[in-house]
C-alpha cells in the first residue's frame, strides 16, 4: 500500500503541532487536507507549511467532499472528539483521535461499536506507549521473567507555571487530562486492568489552575498488584520526565523506569534499571527507536492498515474503554472525597 491519505482537523496548540512537527515527512503519511474552523489558522499554518491554501478547510465535511482521503487525525478540543471522530468513521475513513478518547465511557462505546461495524480502524493517540522504555518494560512484565507484579509507585512531577502551559483553565487538569497517559500505561506494562481506584485530588496554594492541579491514587489490579500515584501540575521540585518516574515491584525484582522527555529529543530520558535482591542497579541497554511519540502511533496505525492485524501496543479505540473507565472511576472517587470506586461499577 502506497502512504495513507490523511485529513488533519485541527490547528491550535496541540493539533498545530501535529502539523507541523508529526505528520511532516512522515514514511507512512501523507497530508491531502487540513481543516480547522478558524480563518487566521489556516492563513497562518498554510504559510508555515508552505501549503496551498486550497488544502485547508473550515469543516471536515468540506474536506471529505473535496480531497480524496484513507483516514483522518483529530487534534481537536475532548468536547469535540465524538462529533468529528463520528463525521469521519459515517464516511467511511479510519481515524487516529487524540486522548482523551472522548468525554465519555457511552461516547467511546458508541465510536467502537460504529468503527467495527463498518471495518473502520479506529486509534486513541496514546503515544506515551511508543517508547523504548515503556515497552522493553511491558515484554518484562509479559515474559514473568521476575515473576509476577506485585506493586509498584509512580511520580509525575511539572511546573507548569513556570513552563507557560497552556492548559491552566482545563477541566480535571491532572486526573482526566494528564495521568491518562499513566493511566494508560499503567495498564500496558502490567497487562491488566485496574479493578478499583481510590483518588484524592486538590488545587495547592497559590496555583493558578481552575480546578484541581495535584491528585494522588490507589490503583489495584486484577491480579492483585497496587499502585500508588502521584501526581502534580504545579511542582517546584526536581521535575519528572512527561512519562513519571516508576517503580515497579515484581515478585523477584523491582524496575525503576522513566520516559518521554521534552522536544525535540523525546526518547532521550528513557532509562531502564532492574534492583535484584541485595544487587546493585544494573542498567538495560536501550534499542534504538527512531519513530517514538505520535510519529509511533502513525506507524503502528499505518502497519494495521496495511496488514490487517495489530502490532503489539497498539492503542485500538476497544482497548482504550479501559483506560476511559479509569478516568471515569478516578473522577468519581475524588468527587466523593476518596471513596473507593470499582471499575465494573463504571462499565
Amino acid at each position: 500500500m502506497d502512504k495513507i491519505r490523511i485529513i488533519h482537523v485541527g490547528l491550535g496548540g496541540w493539533g498545530g503541532n501535529w502539523a507541523t512537527h508529526v505528520l511532516p515527512g512522515h514514511p507512512d503519511v501523507e497530508v491531502v487536507g487540513y481543516a480547522d474552523i478558524s480563518a487566521e489558522k489556516r492563513e497562518i499554518m498554510a504559510a508555515r507549511l508552505h501549503e496551498p491554501k486550497e488544502k485547508f478547510f473550515p469543516l471536515l465535511d468540506d474536506a471529505l467532499t473535496a480531497v480524496d482521503a484513507d483516514a483522518v487525525t483529530i487534534a481537536v478540543p475532548v468536547a469535540f472528539h465524538e462529533p468529528v471522530a463520528r463525521l469521519a468513521l459515517e464516511a467511511g475513513k479510519h481515524v487516529v483521535v487524540e486522548k482523551p478518547f472522548t468525554q465519555t465511557l457511552q461516547q467511546a462505546q458508541g465510536l467502537v461499536d460504529l468503527a467495527e461495524s463498518r471495518r473502520l480502524v479506529l486509534a486513541v493517540s496514546q503515544n506515551y506507549r511508543f517508547y523504548p522504555a515503556a515497552q522493553m518494560v511491558a515484554d518484562l512484565a509479559s515474559r514473568g521473567y521476575f515473576g509476577r507484579v506485585v506493586g509498584g509507585k509512580i511520580d509525575f512531577r511539572r511546573n507548569a507555571v513556570a513552563e507557560r502551559s497552556g492548559n491552566i483553565n482545563w477541566p480535571h487538569p491532572m486526573l482526566a487530562d494528564m495521568a491518562v497517559h499513566h493511566y494508560d500505561l499503567m495498564r500496558m506494562v502490567i497487562g491488566e486492568d485496574p479493578v478499583e481506584v481510590t483518588a484524592r485530588s486538590w488545587n495547592p496554594i497559590g496555583s493558578p489552575y481552575r480546578e484541581d492541579a495535584a491528585a494522588a491514587m490507589v490503583l489495584t489490579f486484577s491480579g492483585g498488584a497496587t499502585i500508588s500515584y502521584r501526581g502534580s501540575w504545579v511542582d517546584p521540585g526536581p521535575q519528572t520526565a512527561w512519562g513519571g518516574e516508576w517503580q515497579l515491584d515484581f515478585e523477584r525484582a523491582s524496575v525503576l523506569w522513566t520516559s518521554r522527555g521534552d522536544q525535540p529529543w523525546q526518547a532521550k530520558r528513557d532509562m531502564v534499571q532492574i534492583l535484584r535482591p541485595n544487587a546493585q542497579l544494573e542498567d538495560v541497554a536501550l534499542p534504538p527507536y527512531p519513530l517514538h511519540d505520535r510519529a509511533g502511533v502513525l506507524a503502528a496505525f499505518a502497519q494495521t492498515l496495511r496488514t490487517g492485524g495489530e502490532p503489539p501496543f497498539f492503542p485500538s479505540g476497544r482497548a482504550n474503554l479501559g483506560t476511559l473507565s479509569t478516568i471515569e472511576a478516578a473522577l468519581k472517587s475524588a468527587a466523593n472525597g476518596g471513596a473507593s470506586v470499582r471499575l465494573d461499577s463504571i462499565v
